[in-house]
Order: structure tokens, then C-alpha cells, then sequence
């Protein structure tokens, strides 16, 4: 009996399932493919806001999504995925000013607890 390896097959027990008796039951599987954050095929993905028109029903389910004292205007997302992406950018892009100001602020709510 050959000695039994990763890539050998597994080995029945007693009654097979289903599932057991196919030769490559138990082995890892490649992973799907998935589009990087920043690089998504989609058409219009990522676009500035001002420059649509959100009545379209092409956007229909898409995500508008901003963040207060960025430099970045808002965006329209095809996804949740592009747009928690486009969010970590804005927040990356926060002026010096609106950092001051939230910092202040969370010091102040932290003073009057």
C-alpha cells in the first residue's frame, strides 16, 4: 500500500456517502475570482456624484457615499465593496482642518461624561 500523501485520495471508511466517494472529496478547492477594490469593471463605478443624473434606473441600487471635510467629492458605488473601498480613500483624504475640528469635538464629549 503506497504511503498516503496530501494530493492521495482519501481513504473509505467502512460504507461510503455520497459525498465520500468521489475521488476528490475532502481537497481543497482554488478560490473564486474576485475584482480587487479600486480596479472594478463596472462602468460609471466610482464616478463623481454631481456629474450623473440619479433619477437613471442604470443606478438603481447603487451606493452614493461621502465623507464630510474630505478632499474627495462624493461618489456613486456599483456595490458595498466598492464602496466601503471609496469611503477608506475619502477618510485617507480628510483635510487637516475637519481632523482638528473632530478631534476637538471628541475631546469636548469626552469632557462633559
Amino acid at each position: 500500500m503506497a504511503a498516503a500523501g496530501f494530493n492521495a485520495p482519501p481513504r473509505t471508511r467502512g460504507k461510503k456517502t455520497k459525498d465520500e466517494s468521489d475521488a476528490v472529496y475532502g481537497m481543497p478547492e482554488p478560490g473564486r475570482s474576485v475584482a480587487i477594490p479600486g480596479q472594478c469593471a463596472t462602468p460609471r463605478c466610482g464616478a463623481k456624484a454631481d456629474s450623473l443624473d440619479e433619477s437613471s434606473a442604470g443606478l438603481s441600487g447603487w451606493t452614493r457615499a461621502g465623507v464630510y471635510g474630505s478632499r474627495e467629492p462624493d461618489r456613486v458605488w456599483c456595490s458595498g465593496l466598492c464602496a466601503t473601498f471609496g469611503i477608506a480613500l475619502a477618510e485617507l483624504r480628510l483635510t487637516t482642518n475637519a481632523r482638528r475640528t473632530a478631534a476637538a469635538v471628541r475631546e469636548r464629549g469626552q469632557a462633559d461624561a
